[in-house]
């Protein structure tokens, strides 16, 4: 469900036509017409589309973070910001890349997650902290150096703002998953 239709061909700018096209040579139509996710509405302002899916593709291939602790990041996101439809694509991508399902399990239940992987437990403390609007203790800055570097910690950092962004982005164009798939977060409350 979304608040928004498929713009048919011809109503779309000559820049849109041209990053619709450039998102169909690497997704597939739904049955809606629509590719889903966050696309169909950042498509509306082509060039935003085309930097987030650049910067996204980073994310998604290029940090020098594990693919793991991505997913994982991108859930603590997701689970802050109550989006079903990050949490229905990212979750099992999580436990596909090594993070244990007991972990996600405890995630998803709002609970703070129990691992004896130092990774994990850092990358959740640093998501949870930013996410909450706290700036990073010297300790937990210090640790989330010693676990991912410099660079590591710039990419969590850049994981957890664009997955909020995001959220943000299926939420004020109330994309959910589609009927039948799972919706672990109650709707939230309206302005």
């Amino acid at each position: 469900m979304s608040r928004l239709s498929r713009i048919p061909d011809d109503q779309m700018t000559p820049e849109q036509q041209k990053e619709w096209e450039s998102l169909l040579r690497q997704y597939t139509l739904k049955e809606d017409g629509q590719i889903g996710g966050p696309f169909d509405t950042w498509f509306r302002s082509p060039e935003m589309s085309n930097m987030m899916r650049r910067f996204g593709g980073f994310l998604w291939s290029r940090t020098s973070l594990d693919r793991g602790i991505v997913e994982f990041a991108i859930d603590v996101a997701s689970v802050h910001w109550q989006s079903n439809y990050e949490w229905n694509a990212h979750g099992p991508r999580a436990v596909e890349n090594g993070i244990p399902q007991s972990v996600m399990d405890e995630l998803v239940a709002g609970k703070k997650p129990t691992s004896d992987r130092n990774d994990i437990n850092v990358a959740y403390d640093v998501c949870v902290a930013l996410l909450e609007g706290k700036a990073l203790s010297q300790a937990l800055y210090d640790r989330a150096i010693a676990e991912f570097g410099e660079r590591g910690l710039v990419e969590l950092c850049g994981t957890i703002g664009f997955y909020t962004t995001v959220a943000f982005t299926l939420r004020a164009f109330d994309v959910e998953p589609a009927e039948g798939q799972p919706r672990p977060f109650s709707p939230v409350a309206e302005a």
